[in-house]
């Protein structure tokens, strides 16, 4: 496929996992010769075990060290306005 392609829309950011996945699986399954006893399986239940092998990449992709050390600086950066203080910006200002 080549880039100037139109693309499906980018609602699933697993999309482009699932169909590299795919294309790989369905290389290996589909060429390979099938003995008489084995069924091939349908190219649906190849497509939706795909997308839930990209989805568990990305869930288990979140749990790394290098992420999760990230998003606690993250979080520790973030400035948490149920912690901060405004009631002095909403007082009336004293009259000299």
């Amino acid at each position: 496929m080549k880039s100037s392609d139109k693309k499906a829309p980018a609602d699933d950011p697993n999309l482009e996992l699932a169909r590299e996945l795919f294309i790989g699986m369905a290389q290996r399954i589909y060429s390979a010769p099938a003995s008489p006893e084995q069924k091939k399986p349908e190219p649906k239940a190849v497509a939706t075990l795909c997308f839930r092998l990209a989805e568990a990449f990305e869930a288990a992709s979140r749990e790394t060290p290098k992420v999760k050390a990230a998003m606690e600086a993250a979080s520790k950066a973030a400035v948490r306005l149920d912690e901060v203080d405004l009631s002095h910006v909403f007082q009336p200002a004293e009259k000299k």
